[in-house]
């Protein structure tokens, strides 16, 4: 339920910030707001609190706004969430925003893991497969995992691509047990 929630508030949002030509912008404020408020455990407790009233929580709306130079257009639209008692599901919206933006950009982001640091010629090497394997622009998130003991595991989305040696071990490991 919170998700169809937080979509439709994602697709509110990315249509007013395409028509207004602002999308970028409102991409760094959503993140900046979410950030800050993540930061400080009573800011979510004031956003997620019903004793706090729908006024008291716009008046801190307002005042964060103001310290992150928020556009007027993010700030009214975190001032709705928290008009309609939603705001508590701001997190959410952001992650649904992000989604939706990635999706109507055609790109995608990929968690990519391996055994030991790249140079930039190998992640651009991959980089260059990922997007044909896709069809999509990505963006690469990498970290460094040596557990893997060699070759990489790229997720993207809910769909895992695993070249691990670690895996490979595992498999045969599985097949020589079940003979």
């Amino acid at each position: 339920m919170i998700r169809i929630i937080a979509k439709r508030y994602a697709k509110a949002l990315v249509e007013l910030s395409e028509e207004k030509k602002s999308v970028e912008k409102t991409k760094t404020d959503l993140t900046a707001f979410v950030v800050a408020v993540d930061s400080q455990p009573a800011m979510q407790k004031l956003f997620s609190s019903p004793v706090f009233t729908p006024e008291d929580k716009i008046a801190v709306i307002r005042e964060l706004s103001g310290k992150l130079n928020l556009q007027a257009a993010t700030q009214r639209f975190v001032e709705h969430l928290a008009e309609t008692g939603r705001i508590r599901y701001i997190k959410d919206v952001h992650e649904a925003f992000l989604a939706l933006l990635s999706e109507r950009q055609n790109r995608a982001t990929v968690q990519l893991t391996t055994a030991a640091a790249l140079n930039n010629g190998d992640l651009a090497d991959i980089k260059k497969k990922l997007e044909t394997l896709t069809g999509k622009q990505v963006d690469i998130d990498s970290k460094v995992d040596s557990s893997l003991i060699g070759g990489a595991k790229a997720r993207i989305g809910s769909v895992i691509y695993d070249g691990s040696i670690k895996n490979q071990l595992d498999k045969m490991r599985n097949h020589l047990a079940d003979s």
